[in-house]
């Protein structure tokens, strides 16, 4: 049977500090204590962090089922997914079968969950998460020009997400958020007997349905987000409220007819994904005891 250790993944996009802030304090803080027999670290992408962008090469979140070809071969990002999928996936040297990979967002997305599609597991986990925390769920799923995330190598995994805050700057309230997460994650695996796993009667997620672009002319953006819809993140919007406002101070509005939840209204990092917000609808979702069965069967 495969130890049970929740690998922590901090740096995966080199310009978010804060989660790599937060894991050296934590681990300074822990030091001897069980927690620190219950969990592994590793930064995602060092060379990234060390000059202070995203990535180097590629999005290494977005590079954990590429084909590695003649074209990429040499991609830092491509080359770090294979080595640590070899050193901490399930088949790894330092096999870690639960995963969680911290970010930050400069949207308002307060702290958050991310998973990513509909795997028992992850259910149970996030279940977990929501029932402490009160934590939000954003459920990405179905998006086929969004792929390869670090979370979906592993058996389990999830995302914490916490913003906004600016890319390469220190927030010490922010850090606070993932010490709080993180101790309650090293004490978690000491309490994985099915006695001490207890589920709430449901759980709420927002789901996937699409990300949108910016309104574009001749491929230049030409509308900006409207003023009522930034900083407000998991707010539902119905057909005819504004979604951005063009250079001609004309509202575009939203012209669907079912309500959504936008999401990662304005990421910095997303523009150069063609995205502006991610739309989400809610879905309440009854806790499965089978997802406890799961999560014990590593």
């Amino acid at each position: 049977m495969i130890e049970k250790k929740i690998l922590i993944v901090s740096g995966t996009h080199g310009n978010e500090l804060n989660p790599v802030w937060a894991v050296k304090k934590f681990r300074n803080l822990i030091n001897t204590s069980p927690q620190s027999n219950s969990l592994e670290f590793i930064l995602g992408n060092p060379k990234a962090l060390e000059e202070g962008l995203r990535y180097i090469d590629v999005d290494l979140n977005r590079s954990f089922n590429v084909l590695k070809t003649a074209s990429n071969q040499n991609f830092y990002e491509v080359n770090r997914s294979e080595y640590l999928i070899s050193k901490y996936g399930i088949q790894g040297t330092k096999a870690c079968p639960i995963v969680i990979d911290l970010h930050t967002t400069t949207s308002c997305m307060g702290t958050s969950i991310v998973m990513y599609g509909r795997r028992q597991r992850d259910f149970c986990l996030a279940a977990i998460l929501q029932a402490k925390f009160g934590l939000p769920i954003y459920l990405h799923e179905k998006d086929v020009n969004q792929t390869g995330f670090l979370v979906e190598a592993w058996p389990c995994g999830l995302v914490i997400e916490i913003g906004p805050v600016a890319q390469n700057h220190y927030d010490s309230e922010i850090t606070e958020r993932f010490l709080i997460i993180l101790s309650f994650l090293g004490d978690l695996i000491n309490n994985l007997e099915n006695n001490k796993i207890n589920l709430p009667s449901e759980i709420s997620l927002f789901v996937h349905q699409k990300s949108i672009d910016y309104p574009r002319a001749n491929n230049d953006i030409n509308a900006l987000i409207h003023p009522l819809r930034i900083n407000n993140d998991w707010k539902m919007i119905e057909e005819g409220d504004p979604l951005f406002l063009n250079i001609k101070n004309e509202t575009i509005s939203y012209l669907g007819k079912e309500k959504i939840f936008p999401l990662f209204i304005g990421e910095a990092a997303y523009r150069e994904k063609n995205i502006a917000m991610s739309f989400t609808k809610k879905e309440i979702l009854k806790c499965d005891p089978a997802w406890i069965s799961a999560f014990l069967s590593f």
